[in-house]
């Protein structure tokens, strides 16, 4: 009878290690959730706000307008997203995801435009940037609940 409890805990905790092994880190989760974002986005899909950023999140754009909760976000950004959807197509890398607490977590990255138009409607050239997510876990899943975005500043002088 003794061994057929340590039989049965044995595979038990050989379960629990592979499904433990087989689950994403956090890591890879935050950085999916940026790739994933950055895609629907690209093909205007404004539902990805409701899907990876908090109810009070807020977001600072290049414009250094705050936009506070979810809502504001979806109201302000939606329009332009749509509207790009297909013509305008945003890349963006990763560089370091750096985690204050295990629920608290830093994005830095980089990304760059292409396709968008002036005003006049001239096309203009690469537009590059830095991107910071803090993002939080909840109730086991990640958002994001503070963006930060600015544009990389090339002078008078661009390369």
């Amino acid at each position: 009878m003794s061994h057929s409890i340590l039989l049965r805990v044995s595979i038990i905790l050989g379960m629990a290690a592979l499904v433990a092994g087989s689950a994403e880190s956090d890591d890879q989760v935050l950085r999916k959730m940026v790739a994933e974002a950055v895609n629907r986005m690209n093909l205007g899909d404004v539902e990805t706000f409701r899907d990876f950023w908090d109810e009070e999140a807020d977001y600072v754009g290049v414009d250094g307008r705050l936009l506070t909760g979810r809502k504001a976000m979806e109201d302000a950004l939606g329009p332009m997203i749509k509207a790009g959807a297909g013509k305008v197509t945003q890349n963006a890398t990763i560089e370091r995801v750096r985690f204050v607490t295990p629920d608290l977590a830093i994005v830095d990255g980089s990304w760059t435009i292409t396709g968008a138009v002036d005003a006049a409607g001239k096309q203009l050239g690469p537009i590059r940037g830095r991107g910071m997510e803090v993002a939080q876990k909840k109730h086991g899943q990640w958002r994001f609940v503070a963006t930060r975005e600015m544009v990389i500043f090339q002078g008078n002088n661009p390369k």
